[in-house]
Formats: C-alpha cells, sequence, structure tokens
C-alpha cells in the first residue's frame, strides 16, 4: 500500500467515477433542483457529512469501510470543486489522478520499507498541488 501499485485501469475508475460526480451529481442535480453548483456542493457535503455518523449502524465491517471511503472520496471530490471550481472539471480530475499517481510512485520507488515510510508520504503529500 498506498493504493497497491495503480495501474491504468485503476485511474480509469477514478476519472469515471469523478466525471460523474460531476455531471449527475452536480451539474444534472443542480439543474433538477433549480439551484447553482455552490448549493449543490453544499447540500451533497451536508447529506454525506450526515451519513458518517450513522454508518456505525452497518454491521458488516467491510461493507461499513466501502461506504465510508467512497463516501469520504466524494466529500473530498466536492470540496477540491467547491475550491477550483468545475469549469474544467476534467482538467482538474487530470491532476487529482497525477496526485494519486504521484502518491503511489513515490511510495514505490522511494519509501517502501523505510521506518517512517507513511509519515514521509503524507509529508510529500502535503506539499503536492491538485
Amino acid at each position: 500500500m498506498p493504493i497497491c501499485g495503480f495501474n491504468e485501469k485503476m485511474l480509469e475508475g477514478l476519472i469515471a467515477l469523478s466525471e460523474g460526480l460531476v455531471e449527475h451529481g452536480l451539474q444534472y442535480r443542480c439543474e433538477k433542483n433549480k439551484e447553482t453548483i455552490e448549493q449543490g456542493i453544499k447540500r451533497e457535503i451536508s447529506d454525506m457529512a450526515r451519513l458518517l455518523p450513522e454508518l456505525n449502524r452497518i454491521d458488516d465491517t467491510a461493507k461499513r469501510i466501502l461506504t465510508e471511503g467512497i463516501v469520504k472520496y466524494a466529500m473530498g471530490f466536492y470540496l477540491v470543486m467547491r475550491e477550483k471550481g468545475i469549469e474544467n472539471y476534467k482538467e482538474i480530475i487530470g491532476k487529482m489522478t497525477e496526485y494519486f499517481r504521484h502518491m503511489d510512485d513515490k511510495y514505490y520507488s522511494e519509501l517502501e520499507g523505510k521506518p517512517q515510510d507513511m509519515k514521509d508520504l503524507t509529508k510529500l503529500l502535503d506539499k503536492k498541488e491538485i
């Protein structure tokens, strides 16, 4: 780990998910609800923030972790979209996938097996722009 040696298929999946979050989760739903993108992002984040504390009701550990992971990914994604704007969302998604590729590359090429590998990785990630 960090993400088990990212490959193109994994990155393509993240790209498709992210594009769907913009195209359906924001553009389509905001138009349907007659709200601005900012309002849509606030609504989505609010809904997910209310869901997270309830996830402990899912007894199946794997299902609970999967659900939490996808919810947190979507929340983080919407926060990036709020900061960067959705006008150039495909370019931003490209930068996000580059961030994940960078994480994986740094770990497997420089940090794996070192005593403070995860600490060092998080320091590098903190400096990496999206």
